[in-house]
């Protein structure tokens, strides 16, 4: 089970102020409420302000990496868990296969991916493996067996 937030269930400052007035107003006089009292209230509602703001910027900082990991797959080839379909009249049962992501959307909570070839679209936990191409793989052993350098010992 998980929580929902809604107005009916959080605390605002604007709420705990009227809260706070409210207290207040109807406290014994008799046993007032003591300034550490309301010190310590405040300062607790000033940290709760404090964990939501960062709460949100996490989740914002979140989206935005995921975004441009999501992004950055485009052309990748990577392996994923695909979803069964048809195609010509033939079922492609589910199960692991390899394709080049063409498209990512990013309509909806996360970003979702298109592999050629599939009609389906994935979130981005259906890839399990991201798959070095041919041609990269050669670029990179080219560029690791580069000339020695300024500074570099025979």
């Amino acid at each position: 089970a998980t929580s929902v937030t809604t107005d009916k269930n959080t605390l605002s400052i604007t709420s705990y102020f009227k809260l706070l007035a409210a207290q207040l107003a109807n406290q014994d006089m008799s046993n007032p409420m003591s300034t550490s009292d309301m010190m310590n209230q405040m300062s607790q509602m000033a940290m709760v302000q404090s964990l939501t703001a960062l709460t949100e910027s996490t989740k914002s900082a979140t989206s935005m990496s995921q975004q441009s990991y999501a992004a950055g797959m485009i052309g990748k080839e990577v392996t994923y868990n695909g979803k069964s379909y048809t195609s010509n009249g033939t079922l492609v049962q589910a199960g692991s296969r390899t394709g080049t992501i063409v498209s990512v959307n990013f309509n909806g909570e996360s970003p979702t991916f298109k592999v050629a070839g599939d009609p389906e679209e994935y979130s981005l936990d259906a890839i399990t493996a991201v798959v070095q191409k041919q041609s990269e793989a050669q670029t990179d052993t080219a560029d690791t067996q580069g000339t020695k350098g300024e500074g570099d010992e025979i």
